[in-house]
């Protein structure tokens, strides 16, 4: 393999992004940066440098998605001189020819799954890995990929350097520990866009969240559902699984099947399989008032005739509960009944393309259900050209996943202009590069602190941007927002005391400064 002195071209480094970079070349090293803010160039100033060392060695470079693993791999291979070979590695390229590739490569880009199989399959090691790159290393927890290839590589490589880069961590202390163990991090440099070296490469991102009140007639619905709903924590809380007094939430129920499956495998009494069968029903109960209240009567509708066709107890005894049925003749007798965060939504659209024609807006979902019922909506408005971006999972006829390459094709004519609103749900969250986006609207309030980050970081990247959260009065919706923002907070509190803590002294200065 030949030597050769390398170098990024083409791109001039800020000085903060340098400062990281040195940082990163000292040991393992958990990046926290805003999006937009280049994380992907101190991962090449890095890289880089790394195999101008290490001459016979390879940089690895992770991300969870194809389209995101083509997005760094076109990057660097714009960015690095002397012609070095760079491969992308996917499930569609044959086993043994990944193989091949693999060996004759210097940059290697590839979804995680793909890494972890070839490497229990034996097909090559991680031996000869200088650095891995992990981006979005937030999901690097549990059972994710990223876990088994971390390990693999801590237990395989010679010259070990491992990079995580995110936008948000989280705000709970045990996950961000728990990155940090599995990726070996010893190092955690992190900014805002509050800090002294950053402020003047951040866009102004104004930041909105608009109240819109439910009907009366949903209010109706959503009284018959609570009723069968507070039914069923009424008889968890009389067989003692349910603390008395506690509102339930997600979490707590989701909580109580756990403990439920766990005590039923060492035997449990018989009593507990009824727990199940409500603890179910409950949650059941619980997402269909969050389905009327944030996302509206149709996609309630569809949401409850499901349950006839699901194969659990629970679901089918569910669905004989007369308030289910009762609040399906009153859904239905809705008829065309749209939410009003929709007309909300056409509003907020509609101003857009009138202050500037060229403007490009990401809708964000939950429930793929939602989706094509607000594109639908949108593109009876003129000038509008909104289109559905999912995941690959085909869920029924009505509702088909889009393949790679479709996923791609479309993200290719929304940054081109032939579609100026991209309608999404959490797919579109995660790293992918749509420059000069104007406008970036929750079509509903996200608990998760790093979804909101993720969502929010569409905008604001070339030019000053906008975010509205659409909230629906006196439901779900307003919890959740506060939430995400509280825990937004505690994350940056927890990120400041873990680089002041856990940075160790480098033992050797190394300067980025010089390449030879």
């Amino acid at each position: 393999m030949e030597e050769a002195v390398l170098e990024p071209t083409g791109i001039t480094a800020r000085e903060y992004q340098r400062k990281i970079a040195e940082t990163a070349l000292t040991g393992n090293t958990l990046v926290v940066l805003p999006t937009g803010l280049g994380k992907t160039i101190i991962a090449l100033l890095v890289a880089v440098k790394r195999l101008s060392l290490f001459p016979a060695s390879k940089v690895l470079v992770l991300a969870p998605t194809r389209p995101l693993v083509l997005q760094h791999f076109r990057f660097f291979k714009e960015h690095v001189s002397n012609g070095i070979e760079t491969v992308v590695l996917t499930g569609e390229v044959a086993p043994e020819t990944r193989a091949v590739r693999f060996e004759n490569s210097r940059l290697v880009f590839a979804t995680p799954e793909v890494i972890r199989n070839d490497v229990s399959e034996g097909r090559y090691r991680l031996n000869s890995i200088c650095l891995v790159v992990f981006d979005e290393a937030h999901r690097c927890v549990r059972e994710y990929a990223y876990t088994e290839v971390a390990g693999e590589y801590k237990r395989a490589a010679s010259n070990p350097l491992i990079m995580g880069l995110t936008a948000s961590p989280s705000a709970r202390k045990t996950r961000i520990d728990e990155i940090c163990e599995k990726l070996a991090i010893t190092n955690v440099e992190t900014r805002t866009e509050s800090d002294e070296d950053v402020t003047a490469y951040v866009k102004e991102v104004s930041l909105n969240w608009v109240q819109v009140a439910l009907p009366q007639a949903y209010r109706q619905i959503s009284r018959v559902l609570r009723d069968a709903l507070d039914e069923r924590v009424g008889k968890l809380r009389m067989m003692h699984q349910l603390p008395s007094g506690v509102p339930p939430s997600k979490r707590i129920l989701l909580e109580l099947a756990e403990k439920l499956r766990d005590r039923i495998r060492r035997g449990g009494p018989r009593m507990l399989y009824g727990a199940v069968v409500l603890q179910a029903q409950a949650m059941s109960l619980m997402h269909a008032v969050e389905v009327l209240e944030t996302q509206g009567v149709h996609s309630l509708i569809r949401s409850l005739s499901r349950l006839n066709l699901a194969d659990s107890k629970s679901a089918r005894g569910l669905s004989k509960d007369p308030r289910i049925l009762e609040a399906q003749r009153l859904s239905q007798a809705l008829g065309d009944s749209e939410h009003p965060k929709l007309k909300r939504l056409r509003d907020l659209v509609a101003e857009d393309l009138r202050t500037n024609k060229a403007a490009k807006i990401i809708v964000f979902t939950q429930f793929r259900d939602t989706v094509e019922t607000v594109v639908s909506g949108l593109n009876r408005l003129d000038g509008v050209s909104a289109v559905r971006f999912v995941g690959q999972a085909t869920r029924s006829d009505e509702d088909l996943g889009l393949s790679q390459s479709e996923q791609t094709q479309i993200l290719e004519r929304f940054r081109g202009g032939l579609y100026n609103v991209l309608v999404t749900t959490s797919i579109g969250e995660e790293g992918l590069h749509v420059p000069d986006v104007d406008h970036v609207i929750f079509y509903e309030a996200v608990p998760s602190e790093i979804r909101m980050i993720q969502r929010r970081g569409r905008t604001g990247r070339t030019r000053a941007g906008k975010m509205t959260v659409l909230i629906a009065e006196g439901t779900i919706d307003e919890a959740y927002y506060w939430t995400s923002r509280r825990k937004e907070q505690q994350m940056h509190r927890l990120l400041e005391a873990a680089k002041h803590k856990g940075v160790r002294p480098a033992k050797k200065k190394t300067t980025l400064l010089d390449y030879s």
